[in-house]
């Protein structure tokens, strides 16, 4: 009876050190995908946020082009020289003392 209680115990010795392995290399498992999932999101996140980046770069070019037409075109408005120009051919005005002068074709017989 001596060795069949021997063998018993080691029977479950090997048995408890199999399930503890078995738990062991569980958590490992679990441990390991956990930190590789946080790995990939955190990966596509910064993917993410590059794109995100380069659109924003973009739109700022475009504002930057815009601006500079934009301030182009005050500054010529605000130009007196443009301004006197633009009344003259849009608004046919003459400064005090000019006179303005037509010259209007008579149809020939």
């Amino acid at each position: 009876m001596r060795g069949w209680t021997r063998a018993k115990r080691l029977v479950g010795r090997v048995i408890g050190d199999r399930r503890r392995r078995a738990f062991v290399l569980a958590g490992i498992f679990l441990v390991v995908a956990t930190v590789a999932a946080i790995f990939v999101s955190r990966q596509v996140s910064i993917a993410e946020l590059r794109h995100q980046v380069a659109r924003l770069e973009a739109q700022q070019v475009d504002a930057t082009t815009q601006q500079k037409a934009l301030r182009a075109e005050v500054a010529s408005t605000t130009d007196p020289k443009t301004l006197e120009e633009e009344a003259r051919r849009r608004l046919g005005l003459v400064k005090p003392g000019e006179e303005k002068v037509f010259f209007v074709e008579e149809d020939s017989p």
